[in-house]
């Protein structure tokens, strides 16, 4: 189902159900990324479950290693 999704404060159109779908398409790895959804975390294990809604406002943070 076609979308519009606000993401990092972008809207843009996606044809998803799920968190871990729209990972897919952004071609995000899931164990890489924290994800904040209508001000809620998201917990990994719960990427699969999590259903996306037109409009909902996602905040994707990577997470980069280093020292």
């Amino acid at each position: 189902m076609e979308m519009k999704l606000i993401i990092n404060g972008m809207e843009k159109e996606f044809n998803c159900e799920k968190v871990s779908d729209l990972l897919n398409i952004l071609n995000i790895k899931k164990d890489t990324v924290a994800i904040e959804l209508n001000k809620n975390i998201v917990h990994r294990e719960n990427f699969d479950k999590v259903e996306l809604n037109n409009k909902d406002k996602l905040e994707i943070v990577k997470v980069v290693g280093g020292g």
